[in-house]
């Protein structure tokens, strides 16, 4: 949706500080983001932001002289009956009820005495249900599954969150839920889900230090518009359409790209097609998102991008359809050029 004075905004604010098209939210399955445009400020809850905000419950979005308040209303029932943070450092357990706020200070309900963590560093806050977790500023930031916060998001079972070097995870309490093994390092993480034999299988895990990849071998495609090619297994030489809007790309069978890896994450990361530019958005993911071979949150693409899900490489295409006619127009001059050739030889044989 977009806010902004204009009549065409998703919703309408009027004042002399607001622009035509002032912001621009997206849902996300981890809450919403927030996109200043053009010369737009983006004030969240009174803070000057310069760079797109992660939207949790609870957080004010201040426009001219209105304020909008983000709510969040649960769909189905609750993930867990109860949700519990496990230190790794010293094994401690919190209990997630209401609001916990993390830092230095003494008025925290998770004290954290350490130099790098800020006094007041983040806040868990449990609403329907449902676990979120805000970064209020800190100096050293606020990590959920090796990635940076920029405002905040909701939380999942097994996600693990890091202040610094200090890392809790977070594990809820249900008959339904899938049991999940500590972290051993910092660089491996392994989601594990029970099977019907009681023993457990790996359904995701981090790839550790990033490797070396081996060039990579870009089939010829007939494709014309914007679409991703699989050039590494599982997906090699498949091709799958980004269509104008969002297609999000994961391991889930209700994502609109799956990619049966067990390096990529459910949700992993969604394209957004615009008339004007396309874009590649991580979700959080466990390995993260490259963009030739850049670790990205957020990154714009171009006609022959490789996008690295995991251990999973595409490359991403936008071919207009009169390249591909005149590159059709191309081969078919050859074969009949080689047509030619053929018949003249013959000729020349029979006389």
């Amino acid at each position: 949706m977009t806010i902004g004075r204009q009549l065409d905004n998703d919703l309408m604010v009027a004042g002399e500080d607001v622009l035509d098209f002032h912001l621009r939210v997206e849902p996300t399955d981890r809450g919403a983001r927030a996109f200043p445009l053009g010369e737009a400020s983006l004030i969240v809850n009174g803070q000057d932001m310069a760079d797109p905000v992660d939207l949790v419950a609870g957080d004010v979005l201040t426009v001219g002289v209105s304020e909008i308040r983000v709510s969040a209303k649960r769909q189905g029932p609750p993930q867990a009956d109860e949700w519990w943070l496990h230190a790794d450092r010293d094994e401690s357990i919190y209990k997630v009820t209401g609001t916990l706020g993390v830092g230095r200070g003494d008025d925290n309900e998770i004290l954290l005495l350490d130099d790098h963590i800020s006094r007041r560093h983040a806040q868990f806050t449990l609403q329907d249900g449902v676990v979120w977790v805000r970064d209020l500023q800190s100096a050293n930031g606020t990590f959920v599954n090796g990635q940076r916060l920029t405002g905040g998001c909701r939380l999942y079972h097994g996600d693990e969150v890091s202040f610094d070097a200090l890392r809790f995870q977070l594990v809820g309490k249900g008959q339904d839920l899938t049991p999940v093994r500590q972290p051993a390092s910092l660089t491996q993480v392994e989601l594990i889900r029970e099977v019907p034999t009681g023993g457990y299988e790996t359904t995701e895990f981090s790839l550790g230090e990033p490797q070396e990849d081996a060039p990579l071998v870009i089939p010829e495609s007939g494709e014309t518009g914007a679409f991703l090619l699989g050039v590494s297994d599982p997906i090699s030489g498949y091709t799958f359409r980004t269509r104008i809007g969002t297609t999000v790309i994961g391991r889930d069978e209700d994502c609109d790209v799956v990619i049966r890896d067990p390096t990529v994450s459910a949700r992993h990361a969604e394209i957004v097609v615009r008339p004007e530019t396309t874009t590649v958005t991580n979700l959080m993911a466990t390995n993260g998102t490259r963009v030739n071979g850049q670790q990205i949150q957020n990154s714009e693409l171009v006609d022959g991008d490789v996008l690295r899900i995991g251990r999973v490489s595409l490359v991403f295409k936008d071919v207009p359809a009169h390249r591909a006619e005149h590159s059709l127009l191309g081969k078919l001059q050859w074969l009949l050029l080689g047509a030619s050739l053929l018949l003249a030889i013959a000729l020349i044989w029979l006389i």
